[in-house]
């Protein structure tokens, strides 16, 4: 008597038996691109602080190629997506969360691609790592001669004329340009590649007005000197203007050789 059999087995085993629901997690990279909400969410459940420029200056040493770097990013898509949503500790460190937390496994590679990464950044780091090596890419696009946003739309894209290039190579004589850059480039990424089509004409505002707002809803403090950045650059022009001030970052930082 199958039927017998099989409802017998329901009973004893089965029936009134707590329902355990498997769920697979399942990650999918997308473009790297973070909403204002999604890093607001982020800092509102784990207080951020910036990474150690010590500390950074010895894990880009890894950071030597586009592949490399684009992996990266990559896992801090998923980290930023888990931590909007659901908080976490800001001491732990990420390489922990991303093993014991999110179960992340790459047959034993390193996800962060850096032992250095693995051993100091922390969840409290999360926005600033992902803002330097979010730079080094576009870094090493400008290098290349590659556009260093290329998910922004073209009109963002403007060139800026050979009299602001001028003008904002000089203003860079009167802030640290290493900070800009981490303003303007996470400005770009997460503001102005979110503006919606609409009939305001957005990328005709000023950019340095636009920045200045922008920083202080989000509470910066921008560079004493960043007056002297030129107004007639546009919004449209900021992909740009970020390319001239990594291309002055460049410069500085070129070591110096004896003739």
């Amino acid at each position: 008597d199958f039927e017998g059999v099989e409802q017998q087995f329901m009973e004893q085993f089965i029936q009134n038996k707590p329902l355990i629901l498997v769920e697979y997690i399942r990650f999918e990279y997308t473009r790297e691109v973070y909403k204002v909400s999604m890093l607001e969410q982020v800092r509102h459940k784990i207080e951020q602080v910036e990474l150690k420029d010590i500390a950074w200056k010895s894990i880009q040493k890894d950071f030597n190629s586009l592949e490399v770097v684009s992996g990266v990013l990559q896992v801090l898509d998923v980290v930023i997506r888990f931590l909007s949503s659901a908080g976490g500790d800001p001491d732990q460190k990420m390489s922990s969360y991303l093993r014991d937390v999110l179960k992340y496994n790459l047959d034993g590679d390193i996800p962060l691609q850096s032992r250095k990464a693995e051993s100091v950044v922390r969840l409290k780091h999360t926005l600033s790592f992902w803002n330097h090596v979010s730079i080094k890419k576009s870094h090493i696009l400008c290098l290349q001669g590659q556009i260093p946003f290329p998910s922004l739309k073209d009109k963002y894209q403007q060139e800026v004329s050979s009299l602001e290039r001028k003008q904002i190579e000089k203003s860079c004589n009167n802030y640290p340009v290493e900070k800009m850059l981490l303003y303007l480039h996470e400005f770009i990424l997460s503001f102005v590649q979110e503006i919606d089509d609409g009939e305001n004409d957005e990328e005709n505002y000023g950019l340095k007005e636009t920045i200045k707002e922008y920083a202080e809803d989000m509470d910066w403090k921008l560079p004493d000197g960043f007056h002297h950045f030129p107004d007639s650059v546009k919004l449209s022009q900021c992909a740009s203007a970020w390319s001239v001030l990594s291309q002055q970052h460049r410069i500085a930082s070129a070591p110096v050789t004896d003739m």
